[in-house]
C-alpha cells in the first residue's frame, strides 16, 4: 500500500460512524503453536456475521509483564470488542510473558506476534494493524525492527511504555542500578541456580532476563525501536497517565523519523487504563483506520463457476459479487490472468475482490491455456472459442455488457479475441501491464542467432507431426531496452529465462509468423480503453505503455505509477489505487 507523507503534530480526531453499521460480536477462544514450539492462547472478537477476510484484521498485544487480553481494562478486549461492532476481525494473543515473563528473554515475543500474524494470514487475512497497549507497544515495535513483516501495514500504541532500562535505572539511582547489573552479571558468569531480582510489585527476574530486560545493553527503549518503523502509526494516552509524561508522545513522534506518519492524541484527565474515555479511544482508532484506508471493507460472495467450450472442454472460473447479490445493470468486469497464472490469485482475486466490494460482479475465467502446463501446450489461436464461451454464459445470466481485463499477456488475448471476432459485447478493454510485440521480444532477449536456431528447429518439429510434442529448450533471456525520459524505468539488470514451450506453442506466440503482436491486433479494435504501467514492471519497460495506447482505434487512457518505488508487473502495493483508477475509467468509458 502507498503512504501518504504526512506529519502532523497533533491529530485532529473526527468521530465518525463505523462503515459496516454496529452489530453482535462473537468471542472464540482460540490456540496457536509459535514456530519455537509454544502454546499460546487467544481471543479472536469478530462480527456475528462472520470473518471478512478481505478487509484489515487487529492483532492486539497486551500489557504487563503477566497481564491479559482478557480483562476489562486491558485495550485488547474493550477496543478489540469496538471494532469487532464496526466489522473488524480482531485477534488479542496472550504473550508467553503473561506466564513466564521471569524467565524470558524479551525477543521471544517475536516468535508470539509472527505466530499471530500467521494465524490471521492462514485464514485469509492479508492487511493487518498491530496494537499494543502499555509494554505491547514495546512488543510491537521490536517485532516490526526484527521482523519488518510486509503483512503488517499500520502500527497502534495506547499508552506507550517507557525505555525500559532507562526507566528503571532512573527511578533507583545509578549506584543501584550499577550494582544490580554487576550482581546479575556475576550470577550469569557463575551458572547454576540463579537467585531472582526483585524490582517490586511482583516484578522478579532471573539474572539472565533482567539483564535482557533492563541492562545496560537491552533492546526495550521504545524510543529507539520506534524509529526503525516505516509504517503509520496512531500513539494515543491519558495526560493524567503517571508513565506517559508531559512531551512523551512529541518524543516518540519525532523519534519515529521513518514512519510516512505519525499520529498523536492525548486525552484530559485520563489515566493509564483510559478510564471514562474508552469509547473515544474506540471512535479514535476507527477514524484513523480509516484515514490510512483500512476501513472494514463491505462483504463479497464468491463462487465456482462452470462452462463448456464449443470442443466440449471443461472450464472453471470465479464469480465476485456484492453480498447484495449482482447488479445486471451494470457491466460485468471479466478478469483474465496473465502468462502462466490462473485463476484465484494475482491481478484477477484482488481486482475481482475490489470491484465486487464497489457493487459490480466480476468474472476471472479460464482457457484453455491457463497455468503453467496449459502455456506450455496452448497456442494464442486456440483461446477465442474459449472466451466466446464465458461471454456466453454471462449473456445468458443477463448483463447486456461485458469490460474484459487482461493481466499481461491476458490483455493480449483479449485483444486477438477481439481482433478475431469483433465481438459487439465486449464494451471497454483495460490492460494492466499490456505486453509487448511478443517475436520481437523474443529475438531481443535471445539474439538474432539463437532466435533463428530455436524457429528452425520448431518449424522442423512441426514439419515432422511433433509440433505438440517436442520440446524447445533454449535460453531466453530477458531483453532490455533504452530507457524514455517520458516514463522514466527503476529496474534491476536483466534476468535469464528459458523458452519451456512445444513447437507448436512456441511458433504460435514467438514465431516470425506469430499473430502474438500487441499493438497490430489492439489497432483492429474500436473499443475504449485503459492501459496500466509501473516503473518497476521488467516486462513493459521504457514507454512502451505510451506506444500501446497510442495504437488503439478508440477512446484510450493511460496511467504510469512512476518513481523509484513505482508499481512492479504484479502491482504489489498499488492494489487499491489501481482498483479505483479502473472503477472511474469504467463509468467513463461505458458512457463514452
Amino acid at each position: 500500500m502507498r503512504f501518504r507523507f504526512l506529519l502532523p503534530l497533533i491529530y485532529v480526531f473526527a468521530s465518525v460512524p463505523p462503515t459496516q453499521g454496529a452489530e453482535g460480536i462473537t468471542e472464540d477462544v482460540v490456540s496457536f503453536t509459535t514456530a519455537d514450539g509454544v502454546v499460546l492462547a487467544a481471543l479472536l472478537v469478530y462480527p456475528t456475521s462472520g470473518m471478512n477476510t478481505n478487509g484489515p484484521a487487529v492483532l492486539y498485544l497486551h500489557g504487563g509483564p503477566g497481564g491479559s487480553p482478557v480483562r476489562v481494562n486491558s485495550v485488547s478486549r474493550y477496543v478489540a470488542t469496538g471494532l469487532a461492532s464496526a466489522g473488524y476481525t480482531n485477534l488479542s494473543i496472550e504473550t508467553r510473558h503473561a506466564t513466564r515473563y521471569s524467565f524470558a528473554r524479551f525477543d521471544e515475543v517475536i516468535e508470539d506476534i509472527r505466530g499471530g500474524v500467521d494465524m490471521l494470514a492462514a485464514r485469509g487475512f492479508s492487511q493487518i494493524i498491530l496494537a499494543g497497549a502499555g509494554l505491547g507497544s514495546l512488543r510491537v515495535a521490536r517485532y516490526m525492527v526484527e521482523a519488518d513483516d510486509p503483512r503488517v501495514k499500520a502500527v497502534i500504541h495506547y499508552s506507550p511504555t517507557q525505555n525500559m532500562a532507562d526507566s528503571w535505572r532512573a527511578r533507583v539511582g545509578e549506584d543501584v542500578y550499577w550494582a544490580t547489573v554487576d550482581q546479575a552479571a556475576r550470577a550469569v558468569e557463575e551458572g547454576g541456580r540463579q537467585p531472582f531480582i526483585d524490582l517490586g510489585d511482583g516484578l522478579i527476574f532471573i539474572p539472565a532476563s533482567f539483564l535482557d530486560w533492563f541492562g545496560p545493553q537491552a533492546k526495550t527503549s521504545l524510543s529507539e525501536n520506534v524509529a526503525g518503523i516505516d509504517r503509520p502509526m496512531l500513539m494515543l494516552a491519558g495526560d493524567a497517565d503517571p508513565l506517559v509524561p508531559k512531551g512523551r508522545l512529541e518524543e516518540l513522534q519525532a523519534a519515529a523519523f521513518r514512519s510516512p506518519q505519525v499520529d498523536i492524541k492525548y486525552y484530559p484527565g485520563v489515566g493509564r487504563s483510559f478510564g471514562g474515555a474508552r469509547d473515544d479511544v474506540v471512535t479514535d482508532t476507527l477514524a484513523w483506520l480509516s484515514d490510512i484506508g483500512f476501513s472494514p471493507m463491505p462483504a463479497i460472495k464468491t463462487q465456482v463457476v462452470d462452462v463448456a467450450a464449443p470442443d466440449g472442454r471443461a472450464l472453471s472460473g470465479i464469480l465476485y459479487t456484492p453480498s447484495s447479490g449482482e447488479d445486471k445493470s451494470e457491466p460485468i468486469v471479466m478478469l483474465m490472468h496473465g502468462w502462466t497464472s490462473d485463476v484465484m490469485r494475482s491481478s484477477t482475486h484482488w481486482l475481482g475482490v475490489r470491484l465486487a466490494q464497489a457493487g459490480y460482479t466480476a468474472l476471472a475465467f479460464q482457457h484453455r491455456s491457463s497455468g503453467y502446463r496449459g502455456v506450455v501446450t496452448g497456442k494464442l489461436e486456440d483461446i477465442p472459442p474459449d472466451i466466446d464461451a464465458w461471454i456466453d454464459l454471462v449473456t445468458a445470466r443477463g448483463y447486456s455488457s461485458v469490460v474484459g481485463a487482461g493481466h499481461g499477456v491476458g490483455g493480449l488475448w483479449w485483444t486477438y479475441y477481439l481482433s478475431e471476432t469483433k465481438d459487439a459485447r465486449v464494451k471497454a478493454m483495460a490492460y494492466l501491464s499490456p505486453t509487448r510485440n511478443m517475436p520481437m521480444h523474443a529475438r531481443t532477449g535471445m539474439g538474432e542467432g539463437l532466435y533463428a536456431r530455436a524457429v528452425l528447429e520448431a518449424q522442423e518439429a512441426v514439419r515432422d507431426g511433433e509440433g505438440s510434442t517436442h520440446l524447445i529448450d533454449y535460453p531466453l533471456p530477458q531483453a532490455g531496452y533504452p530507457d524514455d525520459p517520458r516514463q522514466r524505468m527503476y529496474l534491476p539488470p536483466p534476468g535469464s529465462g528459458f523458452t519451456y514451450y512445444y513447437a507448436d506453442s512456441f511458433l504460435s506466440y514467438w514465431g516470425p509468423n506469430s499473430k502474438a503482436v500487441h499493438v497490430d491486433r489492439l489497432a483492429e479494435t474500436n473499443v475504449p480503453i485503459l492501459a496500466l504501467g509501473g516503473s518497476r514492471d521488467p516486462f513493459m519497460q521504457s514507454a512502451y505503455l505510451i506506444t500501446f495506447t497510442q495504437a488503439s482505434n478508440g477512446p484510450a487512457k493511460q496511467v504510469f505509477y512512476g518513481g523509484p518505488d513505482g508499481a512492479p508487473y504484479s502491482f504489489e502495493g498499488y492494489e487499491d489505487i489501481v482498483a479505483e483508477d479502473v472503477l472511474v475509467w469504467i463509468k467513463q468509458a461505458i458512457n463514452q
